[in-house]
C-alpha cells in the first residue's frame, strides 16, 4: 500500500510559485482572485527655470562708444569744457566750466536732454570742484586758490549772493585745489593737487586731502602723499573716504599706475617717492592703491552708483572716468568700474571698462543723480552725457 500524500499542500506550494493562471486541483477550477494592474508611470517633470533677464532696447548717440547690453548713451548738453559737476536739491544739473561760469541745465520731459540752460554765477577761474550743502542747498564751488559759498536765496536759479570760505590755497604751477564733498560728520573735503611733477613741496597743504569745518573756518590736513587727488566720494556702505589720485610722468610710459585710494586720516600715499605697490626702501609707513589703472591715463572723476536705475549688481561699485593721456594717446578713455572687497582692513579690487569711448572723447567729471543716472563731462568736446539702463 503506497503511503498517503495530500496533494493539496503540494498544490498550494506549487500555486505560490506559479503565475497567476487558472490552476486544477481535481476536478475543481479556481479563477483567482483579479490582480489590479498597475501601469507604468513616468512623472513629468516641470522644465528647469532659466531665468533671462529681459535686456532693455537703447540708443547710443555718441558713435563708437561700447556700453554693456541695455545701456544708453545720449548727448544732455553742449557745454564749454565742463570741468565739475553736481545737483542741486531739485535735481538740476550744475556745471563748471573752463570758461569760469557756472551753469544751471533742466530736463523738464525727462527725455535726457537738456531743455534750458542758464548761468548761475561767473568769475570763478578754473573751476575743479562742486558740491551742495544738503541742507541748505548752497552750492560751494572750488577754484585756483580758494572756496566760494553760493546762495540762491529768491530761488530764482541765480546766485545772488558769494561767500569766500577759503582762500591763498597754494594752487599756482602744476595742479590746484580740485573736486570737493560733505561728509557725514558735516566737514567739507577737498584733494589738492602738488605744484610739480615730483619734488618735495615747499607748502605742506600741496599734494594733500584736506578738510574744512563751514562753520567754525577750523581746516586741517587729512592725509599726505597724493600727488594730483582729483576727485573724492565716500563709500556708501561704511562712509569710509575714497580718492582717485594721478602719478608722476618723469618715469616712462610703463610707470606709475594711476590709483584708487582708501583714506584714512593722516595716512601717507608716497608722493613723491614711493608707487604702485611702495615695496621700495623707505616706503614702509605708506598706503598703496586698492585699486589701479593704466599708467599716465589720468584717473579723474569717481563716484559710487546708489540709485535703482541701472541694475541690482552694479550697486554700491565706485565709477572712476579715465580722461586719457597726453604723453600716451594711444590709450583708451571711458569710465572704469570698481567692484571693492573688504580684506583686512583695506580692500581688494576687480577693474573692468564700464564705458568705452571712441578716440578723441576725454571725460573729467562725472556724477550719478538721485535716480541713479550717470553724468560724464567731455572736456575736449564740450560735450555732457548721460548714461542709463534702457532709454528715456
Amino acid at each position: 500500500m503506497k503511503p498517503y500524500i495530500s496533494v493539496v499542500p503540494l498544490a498550494l506550494m506549487l500555486l505560490a510559485c506559479q503565475p497567476a493562471t487558472v490552476t486544477f486541483i481535481g476536478d475543481s477550477t479556481i479563477t483567482p482572485a483579479a490582480t489590479a494592474t498597475v501601469p507604468s508611470f513616468t512623472p513629468t517633470l516641470p522644465p528647469t527655470a532659466v531665468y533671462t533677464p529681459t535686456i532693455p532696447a537703447s540708443v547710443v548717440e555718441l558713435e563708437g562708444t561700447v556700453l554693456p547690453p541695455g545701456f544708453s548713451i545720449l548727448k544732455f548738453a553742449t557745454i564749454y569744457r565742463p570741468t565739475a559737476l553736481t545737483f542741486d536739491l531739485h535735481g538740476n544739473v550744475l556745471i563748471a566750466s573752463a570758461d569760469s561760469n557756472i551753469y544751471t541745465l533742466s530736463d523738464e520731459d525727462q527725455d535726457g536732454h537738456a531743455d534750458s540752460q542758464s548761468i548761475f554765477a561767473s568769475g570763478y577761474y578754473i573751476p575743479l570742484g562742486l558740491t551742495v550743502h544738503p541742507i541748505t542747498g548752497d552750492v560751494y564751488v572750488s577754484y585756483q586758490g580758494a572756496i566760494a559759498i553760493l546762495k540762491d536765496s529768491d530761488g530764482d536759479g541765480k546766485s545772488d549772493s558769494n561767500h569766500t570760505l577759503v582762500e591763498n590755497l597754494p594752487s599756482t604751477g602744476r595742479h590746484q585745489n580740485n573736486n570737493l564733498e560733505f561728509g557725514a560728520d558735516g566737514w567739507l573735503y577737498m584733494g589738492l593737487g602738488s605744484t610739480c611733477d615730483a619734488c618735495a613741496e615747499a607748502d605742506a597743504r600741496n599734494a594733500t586731502i584736506m578738510r574744512f569745518n563751514i562753520e567754525t573756518g577750523e581746516k586741517e590736513i587729512y592725509a599726505t602723499g597724493l600727488r594730483n587727488p582729483f576727485d573724492i566720494a565716500f563709500y556708501p556702505l561704511t562712509g569710509e573716504l575714497f580718492a582717485t589720485d594721478n602719478g608722476r610722468d618723469d618715469l616712462g610710459l610703463e610707470a606709475p599706475q594711476e590709483e584708487l585710494n582708501l583714506i584714512i586720516q593722516n595716512g601717507n600715499y608716497g608722493f613723491p617717492n614711493c608707487w604702485d605697490e611702495q615695496t621700495s626702501l623707505g616706503c614702509e609707513n605708506t598706503i598703496p592703491a586698492v585699486a589701479f589703472f593704466e599708467p599716465h591715463s589720468s584717473a579723474d572723476g569717481l563716484d559710487f552708483y546708489t540709485g535703482d536705475q541701472f541694475p541690482a549688481e552694479y550697486q554700491n561699485n565706485a565709477f572712476v572716468g579715465i580722461f586719457g593721456s597726453w604723453l600716451n594717446p594711444a590709450l583708451e578713455t571711458g569710465v572704469k568700474r570698481v567692484v571693492l572687497t573688504p580684506e583686512n582692513g583695506t580692500y581688494t579690487s576687480e577693474v573692468t571698462w564700464f564705458t568705452q569711448f571712441p578716440k578723441g572723447v576725454m571725460p573729467l567729471p562725472l556724477q550719478f543723480s538721485a535716480d541713479g543716472v550717470l553724468y560724464v563731462g567731455d572736456y575736449i568736446n564740450d560735450a555732457v552725457y548721460l548714461i542709463r539702463y534702457g532709454i528715456p
